[in-house]
């Protein structure tokens, strides 16, 4: 049954999928494209060989930039068309849509890794449940190195950089029950974890957070190796931020904030509270972990939200945008990646996701934390702008939370 609707399904979305991509150069030029701040992305790993043995069936299918979860109960079908759809789901595939660490370095990597050299900071987040493959996504194995090795590698490519002309500093720590503990210092489990305090600069820094000078790819490979061997100790609920900082000698630019740039790449840890506020742990209240990725899922939508606005504004002149506040300061994960998600940053959120059906609770719970699977409220008399080009009544923004990138339809 599963399989008649899918077909079905793709034989309707495939058509859609390519209008959705033609509404949006249509509508947002190259340049706007570019300039874009928040960028979403989906990844669907291979099975397990648990899930195999358990005899686990597929509930993900990925057709292009459409992304469809499939109730293995009820058979109902839901599709998400984002930036980005990444099918890792079978190294054998041989009608080429394999999806290598490769592939998201070329297409997710490589600008962030040209508008943090650039002067701009940027965040790369990924977000699954446990054993949705973020950190495979990160960090990679080594005959397959994730994001975070490939971009330090391109970094020390840079002639800048080689030359010192820009210095490359890194920090990594972890963020548990809204407490921060530098994991590369060797008791780093002191007690009320470090302090944040506003930085001169704008944004937050974290006092007594150590940062170690990276001067080739040696010393990168011997800090990957370190955090590496740390990973086992790290507690499973914990979120993760490794940041290298590029902070330039010469005197010369005249760009106001580009003598030092960031580049955040974040692990968050999986919640279905903060997917879905009703399924809290414990006696009914969430944690500090659901917490914090409710104040980080409110930020990202806020963010989106001004977004849209300046979109509507720049399509109709002389009409002042709107803003919509938003709450860095809700957790401490928010606090100190203020500077690299507020204004004139740049984010890329990896969505994580396991192909199996005894999975689909989590898979659905990330997805409603990244796109909030709800109709547009807030935004005022936009559906001319959101619809052109799109005729079917069905497909409607997936805009709870202001990710107006996203669009989902419901079938059955």
């Amino acid at each position: 049954r599963i399989s008649v609707e899918t077909n079905a399904f793709f034989r309707q979305w495939t058509r859609q999928s390519e209008q959705y991509q033609s509404f949006l150069h249509s509508v947002f030029d190259v340049d706007t494209m570019d300039r874009r701040q928040v960028i979403l992305a989906t990844r669907l790993r291979p099975f397990t060989p648990r899930e195999i043995s358990h005899g686990a069936k597929s509930c993900v299918v990925i057709d292009g930039a459409c992304t469809t979860l499939i109730n293995p109960d009820s058979g109902n079908a839901r599709a998400f068309v984002l930036d980005h759809s990444y099918d890792s789901s079978d190294v054998n595939d041989t009608r080429g849509n394999y999806a290598s660490n490769l592939t998201l370095f070329k297409d997710l990597g490589l600008p962030m890794l040209s508008k943090v050299l650039d002067g701009v900071n940027t965040s790369l987040f990924a977000y699954g449940h446990v054993g949705s493959g973020k950190t495979h996504t990160l960090i990679g194995q080594e005959n397959d190195p994730g994001l975070l090795p490939r971009m330090l590698e391109a970094l020390f490519q840079h002639e800048h950089v080689r030359t010192q002309k820009i210095i490359v500093q890194a920090s990594f720590c972890e963020i548990l029950n809204d407490q921060i503990r530098d994991v590369l210092e060797q008791n780093f489990y002191s007690p009320g974890g470090l302090k944040i305090r506003a930085s001169e600069t704008g944004g937050s820094i974290v006092e007594g957070l150590s940062k170690i000078t990276l001067s080739s790819m040696v010393d990168c490979e011997e800090l990957l190796a370190k955090i590496l061997r740390s990973l086992g100790v790290l507690a499973l609920g914990a979120h993760t931020v490794f940041t290298v900082e590029l902070r330039r000698t010469d005197s010369s630019s005249s760009r106001r904030g580009a003598a030092v740039s960031k580049l955040h790449v974040v692990e968050l840890a999986g919640s279905a509270a903060a997917a879905d506020p009703l399924a809290l742990s414990g006696k009914g209240r969430p944690t500090p972990q659901d917490k914090s990725l409710l104040a980080w899922a409110n930020v990202m939508s806020a963010l989106a939200e001004n977004q849209l606005y300046a979109l509507q504004s720049r399509h109709a002149p002389g009409v002042r945008p709107k803003q919509v506040h938003v709450p860095f300061r809700g957790s401490s994960l928010t606090r100190i990646l203020e500077d690299s998600m507020g204004a004139g940053a740049h984010c890329v959120v990896i969505a994580t996701l396991s192909p199996s059906h005894m999975a689909y609770k989590e898979t659905l719970n990330t997805f409603r934390l990244v796109v909030r699977m709800k109709e547009v409220k807030k935004v005022a008399r936009n559906d001319a702008l959101l619809s052109e080009g799109l005729a079917d009544p069905d497909l409607i923004p997936a805009a709870g939370g202001g990710w107006r990138w996203a669009y989902c339809a419901r079938m059955g």
